[in-house]
């Protein structure tokens, strides 16, 4: 499913990020953000989303412009939802509710083909996976030739396996889709001890309250040994979890992104230290939204 073009959409419950690549390239001049609108009706969310669509077209055609151009457009979306037909099943989450039930595809489609701007396409296709996947699938550009786990950490644990470029989701030696979130890990499950809550609870067992994921970081760099202690702990214990996905998957590289990438430095040494049995590497990728265009981009390739 080529595409000589692809409009990427980032879509979260707060922002909706967005831009246009060519061969895999961002086109910075087309990078923008919108309000998700995700309390609004379908009908509102359906028409925002053109509106995004058609103001991506817009900046483009300042480059190029769409004339018989295979269009490839690609979404994140949140879960639940059916990525292979494009059908959110997302209930009881305070976003996107009104959409339960819709073929986004379908609706976005029908719009498009509707609308004068898009008549000059060739052909459009229209995807959809969830943003830790295409975080993976981006990093894996720079590692073409490995197998990965891509992790992204932030409010939740993201993850996705990745082998020489290509998602795997169905295999004997990984979990069902490839998500590390919902399986066991202690009294509990990964999500619950490898996200932001995960880090505040540990920290608020030793007594550490009324400060986020950001500040602590801030006081461990200022030498707290409280503060330190509570991040070396976390990457021992994230290389706990991963040893036996390691040791069945085999991966050359473990990939970390998202929010809590951003104090890698903190727990790199004891999660490397977890690992030191394993010839496993470690990389951060601070920039998670460059990695997950382009892993939007490499749907289509």
């Amino acid at each position: 499913m080529k595409a000589d073009v692809v409009f990427a959409l980032d879509v979260g419950g707060t922002y909706i990020k967005a831009c246009v690549l060519e061969q895999d390239r961002i086109l910075d001049n087309t990078i923008c953000q919108f309000e998700a609108r995700s309390h609004e009706s379908q009908e509102n969310i359906i028409t925002h989303l053109v509106s995004i669509l058609n103001s991506l077209a817009a900046k483009y055609k300042e480059n190029a412009g769409l004339y018989q151009k295979v269009l490839g457009i690609g979404f994140t979306f949140p879960g639940p939802f059916d990525y292979v037909n494009g059908i959110s099943y997302i209930k009881g989450l305070n976003k996107f509710e009104s959409l339960y039930g819709v073929n986004l595809r379908e609706q976005l489609l029908q719009r498009l083909h509707a609308t004068e701007i898009w008549l000059e396409t060739k052909k459009i296709h229209l995807l959809f996976e969830n943003d830790g996947c295409l975080f993976g699938l981006g990093a894996s550009k720079n590692f073409p030739n490995e197998r990965m786990i891509c992790l992204t950490i932030g409010t939740g644990l993201g993850s996705v396996f990745i082998d020489q470029g290509k998602i795997i989701k169905n295999a004997e030696n990984i979990p069902p889709e490839g998500y590390l979130y919902n399986q066991p890990f202690r009294d509990s499950i990964i999500d619950n001890h490898f996200s932001r809550r995960g880090i505040l609870q540990a920290a608020a067992a030793i007594n550490v309250n009324k400060v986020d994921v950001k500040e602590l970081a801030e006081i461990a760099r200022r030498g707290n040994s409280t503060a330190k202690a509570i991040f070396t702990q976390f990457g021992s214990d994230l290389g706990e979890m991963l040893l036996p996905y390691i040791e069945n998957f085999q991966p050359h590289r473990i990939i970390i992104g998202g929010q809590i990438a951003k104090s890698f430095d903190l727990f790199q040494i004891s999660l490397e230290e977890k690992l030191k049995r394993t010839s496993t590497k470690v990389n951060e990728l601070e920039d998670a939204l460059h990695y997950t265009f382009l892993g939007i981009s490499l749907m289509f390739a």
